[in-house]
Formats: C-alpha cells, structure tokens, sequence
C-alpha cells in the first residue's frame, strides 16, 4: 500500500493538508519526531545531575517485575519476546514519520508523474 493510499484510507483532506504543512516545516516534523521516540527508547537513560532510577527504563522495567516479589513472573523467552516487540514499535513508529514525510498533495504527485526526475 502506498502512502498516498494508507493517506486517503485513514486522513480526511484537512489532516492530510495539516500533515503536509507541518512536514514542510523540519524543525516542528523532527521535534515531534524526536519526543515521540524518545519516550519509547530514552525513559530510564541516565542524565547528568538528576538522580537515576534503573527501573524507569523502558526494557529493564520488563525484567525488573520478573526479578522481584511481586512481579509477574517472565521466561527469558519471554522478555525477549517482548524486548523485540519493543524494538519493532520504534522501527514502526519511525517508518510512519518517513512515510509522512513522503506524503505530497495530488498536484505535485501528478507533476512527478509527468515530468520524472532524471
């Protein structure tokens, strides 16, 4: 499926239009590009002057429950499960601010398709 058509499936004209004009402005793309994958990968990172909490981190907290009392109890299989789990839902999450990078108003799409880049 291509962009254009997961667009037209899922956006109506006015988010699609709202969704090109925030992806012409990099500083604003890539600053909420950056936020939402940093609460996937970054919570638990140590940084200077704050006290650290090895629990908060995204990965170590699934193993954390399954170390300690009370935790639910994991196989390494599992924790492994769901680390990978974890790294696709960056991967994904990545792969849709590509794709809305890509995303062009059907004039300009018409244009490319008329006059290719050589």
């Amino acid at each position: 499926m291509s962009v254009q058509d997961l667009s037209n499936q899922i956006l109506s004209e006015i988010e699609q239009d709202k969704i090109m004009k925030l992806a012409e402005d990099p500083v604003a793309f890539n600053a909420i590009k950056k936020y939402i994958l940093a609460v996937c990968y970054k919570h638990g990172v140590i940084e200077k002057g704050v006290d650290h909490k090895g629990n908060v981190n995204w990965a170590l907290r699934m193993a954390w429950g399954a170390i300690n009392d009370g935790g639910i109890p994991r196989s390494d299989e599992e924790l492994g499960q769901n680390l990978r789990a974890l790294a696709y839902a960056v991967q994904i999450v990545e792969s849709g601010f590509r794709e809305l990078s890509e995303m062009k108003p059907m004039e300009k799409l018409e244009d490319e398709i008329k006059n290719p880049a050589e």
